[in-house]
């Protein structure tokens, strides 16, 4: 079969680089996230000590940190310092110079835009940059949806589609006279898209070889689609389906930018050695080879019946001269302690011959050969109708897990046993579990098992049915998998969904994980669902009343309170009535005189009775007055006095006229 390889893919400047940094680290040195979006590489990194970690709360003080390629905040460079780590820094070039476009877009003043995924590690990089301003789009809708801006500055995440960014791009034109654009789209990223694009035009497939979690290698696999080619997106060569390919003739191969040259030639090496379908035809000459003698032989499966048993043994015949032998190390794995307790006299049995049978020799006959026959057919039978296999866990090596399934043994390479990075598969030893045949050749006894490409089923199956009962405002049920420093992952029973920090609580949280733990259950609102990216946008907040709300109930237009001031403006004063509530003495409402200083009429800390004269509940607002409680008792003291000279003034009208009578 005729494999070209796209004239531009695998690793990246960018990416080669931070890989040989990981490479040349220090054992122990910790990566802030894996490296980049390559399984493989993560874990031939973790085998030299070179681990990935979700903070810098799990580096002791002291210790080496290398920045992955994507970058990170100007935050994170700080906190490192402070613990006194030793900082060495991977972050692509490309990806500073986005980083440092979104600075001065900001310090210019202008809005900013990041074309990219809100949710890739660059891409927050990025808008950290940019003082956490940006309005993050990749999508025109998104695009249409931003409101008219006098200037707008745009960065593009770099591995971006560069035909999806002219599109958007196009849009923003539409919503503003000044689109300052700076084009961080990497050069190597236009580069292997066009290879691919010219590629995919004209090849039976493309093969597309990058991590699935990998923003770019995804894209890749988009834009061979959108040439109408068939695409298949694999990690490694383990995941190719061969017979996918049947009557192809050409096949063309491209990988991610955080794919190395290793992967990419296994997987040009298998499709090389596929060959056309219906090449393989039995010549006449070896036909007459066949041996077409009634006589027994090694290998031929008879029937036959138990005439005789021992402790040790059955004698079987099977139709020849001399009855065959049936040990009882051949009967079942493992042997019986008695040939006696697992055969009787009469019983009828298929039976394989054993060994190679001289003239006047004795027959060995075998069940546990017979069983591996029958075994490798139904191993086989799953492995063509794409169906799973029982095993048992026996031992591991550093290599993986050695399996049994029924009388046969398999192997689980390290990286099939499961969907996560995993050291070792020792907790699978004695377990009983499901796997699918992904490599059979019963001639070298060589029988190559997933538990991986199972659990992956799995999961899509439960994210399959979980997405059915998802809707924006349904109220679900879910567990936290993953904290991050801008929210929490949820599972929602096979799918999960971000829980932003700005969705946790009404109440300003310094940190997640301050408020969060991983294997909480929480109850949230669905209060977003992009159902074409299968995003899903979590809230704890909308089910919890606004504490501001829940306040100002207990509070009306007209009560006087007790409030304690909290600050000093240069036209009032800030007073909490309420753990909740804050509101606004304005120096008008504090004192008559005219030019009077806040500061020279109270103090932070003072304590005063105030009259709440408006609540504005749309803008959560108070206004409080302390003139207003002065005006009240004076206009109470007037009436008072009112009311005692009028009953004065009765009483003497009353009396003369008494005394005229």
């Amino acid at each position: 079969m005729k494999v070209t390889i796209a004239a531009a893919c695998g690793f990246c400047y960018g990416v080669r680089r931070a890989v040989d940094m990981a490479a040349h680290a220090d054992a122990g040195t910790k990566t802030l996230g894996p490296i980049i979006h390559n399984p493989q590489v993560v874990s031939r990194l973790a085998a030299q000590g070179i681990e990935p970690v979700d903070s810098l709360d799990e580096i002791q003080a002291g210790e080496t940190v290398l920045i992955r390629s994507h970058g990170v905040g100007p935050a994170v460079y700080a906190e490192a310092e402070k613990k006194g780590l030793h900082i060495v820094d991977a972050t692509c070039p490309h990806v500073k110079k986005a980083q440092q476009d979104a600075k001065k877009i900001v310090e210019q003043g202008k809005k900013l835009i990041i074309i990219g995924e809100k949710t890739h590690p660059e891409v927050i990089s990025i808008s950290q940059w940019g003082a956490n301003r940006a309005i993050i789009i990749d999508r025109e809708k998104e695009a249409e949806e931003i409101l008219p801006a006098d200037s707008l500055g745009v960065v593009v995440q770099t591995t971006f589609s560069q035909e999806q960014f002219k599109r958007i791009a196009a849009v923003l034109q539409t919503k503003t006279k000044d689109l300052d654009v700076h084009m961080t789209i990497c050069t190597a990223t236009q580069q292997r898209q066009n290879a691919a694009i010219t590629l995919a035009k004209t090849v039976d497939a493309m093969i597309v070889v990058g991590g699935k979690n990998s923003a770019n290698t995804r894209r890749l696999a988009q834009v061979c689609k959108e040439q109408g080619c068939p695409t298949y997106h694999v990690e490694t060569a383990a995941e190719l389906e061969t017979a996918a390919f049947r009557g192809m003739n050409h096949i063309g191969i491209t990988a991610g930018a955080s794919t190395p040259d290793w992967i990419i030639q296994e997987v040009v090496e298998i499709m090389e050695n596929l060959q056309a379908e219906g090449t393989e035809v039995m010549s006449e000459e070896l036909l007459d080879k066949y041996d077409y003698e009634e006589n027994p032989k090694k290998g031929d499966v008879v029937k036959g019946t138990v005439i005789s048993v021992n402790d040790d043994a059955a004698y079987v015949s099977i139709g020849t001269k001399a009855e065959a032998i049936l040990p009882k190390k051949e009967m079942a794995v493992p042997a019986p302690e008695k040939a006696s307790d697992f055969v009787k006299v009469g019983d009828e049995l298929t039976v394989e011959i054993a060994n190679n049978i001289k003239e006047e020799g004795a027959i060995v006959v075998s069940l546990v050969k017979m069983k591996k026959v029958e075994d490798w057919k139904e191993v086989r039978d799953a492995f063509e109708n794409d169906q799973l296999v029982e095993c048992v866990g026996k031992e591991t090596n550093k290599a993986g897990l050695v399996v049994s399934i029924k009388s046969l043994r398999g192997f689980i390479p390290l990286s099939q046993g499961d969907v996560k990075f995993v050291k070792s598969l020792d907790y699978l030893v004695g377990q009983t579990f499901q796997v699918k045949v992904i490599d059979i050749d019963e001639h070298k006894n060589r029988l190559v098992l997933s538990r991986k490409a199972v659990l992956e089923a799995e999961r899509e199956a439960k994210r399959e049915e979980a997405l059915k009962h998802i809707a924006e405002g349904v109220e679900l049920d879910g567990t936290v998998v993953k904290i991050m420093p801008y929210g929490a992952f949820v599972d929602l029973g096979g799918v999960e969904g971000l829980l932003h920090i700005s969705d946790i609580s009404w109440k300003r949280i310094s940190s997640v994980d301050a408020v969060l733990k991983v294997g909480e259950t929480v109850h949230v609102l669905v209060q977003k669902f992009d159902q074409e990216r299968n995003r899903i946008s979590l809230s704890l907040k909308a089910l919890q009343k606004n504490p501001w709300i829940a306040a100002i109930e207990k509070f009306e237009v007209g009560d006087i309170v007790k409030g304690e001031v909290k600050k000093l403006l240069p036209f009032g004063a800030i007073l909490a009535i309420d753990p909740e509530l804050q509101g606004l003495l304005h120096v008008s409402e504090l004192t008559e005189k005219r030019g009077a200083v806040v500061k020279d009429l109270v103090n932070i800390g003072d304590v005063m009775n105030v009259k709440i004269i408006g609540i504005d509940t749309d803008k959560k607002k108070i206004s409080l007055s302390v003139l207003a409680i002065q005006k009240d008792e004076e206009e109470k003291e007037v009436k008072s006095y009112l009311e005692s000279n009028q009953d004065e003034a009765s009483a003497t009208i009353g009396d003369a006229v008494e005394e005229d009578k």
